[in-house]
């Protein structure tokens, strides 16, 4: 691949990722609290009803992920990026219809298959394939779209709020996937490779990585320290982002101050997981693993002493540590098992950081509620994530068998 080559790919299929991922990401997890207090009115709920939402959500795409993994490893990833955005389109202009709760969970229920078809996995095999050159950079491209979304998104949720309602704001939002879908469909040109994975993993010239089978990549003790390090991550900051708005809003923030509040920090995110990727060509990704685990415990500490004054230093850290956390996670697994079964691989990695994610935002609101505030809930996040740094130290590098297989 020639410089030139490798400078349009990586600023033109990483950014379309980008693009991706702040509506898939944006519009079905960060971008709904913004309407989180006009909903808990309406409807009279209590915040680990409104919550429980995100654990039907997560668990059910945990549980689909692996199927759907292996659905783009078999039939391609446009395909399903292309289905995966109309179907969110129109969920969102169904959120907008909602008459009872247990309408909003059917909802997120759904969103559970719309974004595995096109969310971060998706994404992540679609810039891995058609990227050697300089692929982290790529994949950490591609990622900040997840934390541009939490910036963009709330913004713009909050001015359609304003003007037209929450109902009305969901309305406009299911525009924009329709808008996404038909660019990808335009765009985006299938890859085939000429080699399929073998039942040995080895280094793969057509990919540049060693490529691993599922049954192989299971047999790893790398892979399941992988799993379970994402169960307590993904717990910890999907914990505190979706319940970040009442929780500033507890301390007295209001509506416009926790909605700016939550842009800076998914901007502060959106630059770690930028830097991350840059970083990763050129310092080692499981040093850097350890050091943002360090950073993420070290916000939790201090948003769980529950003070205003403490807010801007936690999320500044929480933003650091997480950000750099989601690209390396996304990387290693595509650096140590290949890409030619990541569908399947990650598919069933995605099963416990879905499971991590779930029960992160709807027990850390059920906590809150037990005890009258968020701060328990947050101090658990903490223990959560010691854990996953003593898990860290079990992600290492795997030595590849010494053949390859060649490109035909």
């Amino acid at each position: 691949m020639s410089e030139k080559q490798t400078f349009g790919a990586l600023f033109g299929i990483a950014i379309l990722g980008t693009i991706t991922l702040v509506v898939t990401n944006g519009m079905t997890i960060s971008g709904i609290g913004v309407f989180d207090t006009a909903i808990l009115e309406e409807f009279g709920l209590t915040r680990s009803e409104l919550k429980l939402r995100g654990l039907v959500n997560l668990v059910a795409s945990s549980v689909i992920m692996p199927f759907v993994g292996a659905t783009i490893d078999r039939f391609g990833v446009k395909k399903m990026l292309v289905i995966g955005l109309l179907f969110i389109a129109s969920l969102l202009y169904s959120y907008s219809l909602v008459q009872a709760a247990w309408h909003m969970y059917v909802i997120h229920f759904l969103f559970a298959f719309a974004v595995s078809a096109a969310g971060t996995l998706a994404v992540i095999i679609m810039v891995s394939q058609r990227i050697k050159s300089k692929r982290g950079t790529a994949i950490g491209i591609a990622l900040a779209g997840t934390s541009l979304g939490g910036v963009i998104i709330p913004q713009i949720g909050l001015r359609l709020f304003n003007n037209f309602g929450w109902r009305g704001a969901f309305q406009w939002e299911s525009i924009v996937p329709v808008l996404i879908a038909i660019a990808i469909f335009i765009l985006l040109k299938p890859v085939k490779y000429k080699n399929k994975n073998v039942d040995t993993a080895v280094t793969d010239e057509e990919t540049g990585l060693v490529e691993f089978t599922i049954k192989d990549a299971i047999k790893t003790p790398v892979f399941w320290a992988i799993c379970f390090a994402g169960i307590f991550c993904f717990y910890s900051i999907l914990g505190i982002i979706d319940n970040l708005f009442l929780y500033l809003s507890e301390l007295n923030f209001t509506a416009e101050e926790a909605t700016n509040a939550f842009s800076i920090f998914f901007a502060i995110i959106l630059i770690a997981k930028l830097s991350s990727g840059v970083a990763t060509d050129y310092i080692n990704e499981h040093m850097l693993f350890k050091i943002q685990l360090l950073l993420m415990i070290s916000g939790a500490a201090l948003l769980a002493v529950n003070s205003a004054d403490l807010i801007w230093p936690s999320l500044i850290l929480l933003g650091l540590g997480w950000g750099g956390l989601y690209t390396l996670f996304n990387y290693i697994i595509i650096t140590t098992f290949g890409v030619k079964s990541a569908g399947k691989i990650g598919g069933l990695i995605s099963f416990f950081e879905g499971v991590g994610s779930g029960l992160g935002m709807w027990l850390t609101a059920v906590i809150a509620d037990a005890t009258g505030s968020y701060s328990i809930s947050f101090w658990f996040i903490v223990g959560l994530l010691c854990i996953a740094l003593a898990i860290s130290f079990f992600i290492k590098p795997i030595v590849p068998e010494s053949k390859s297989i060649p490109t035909t």
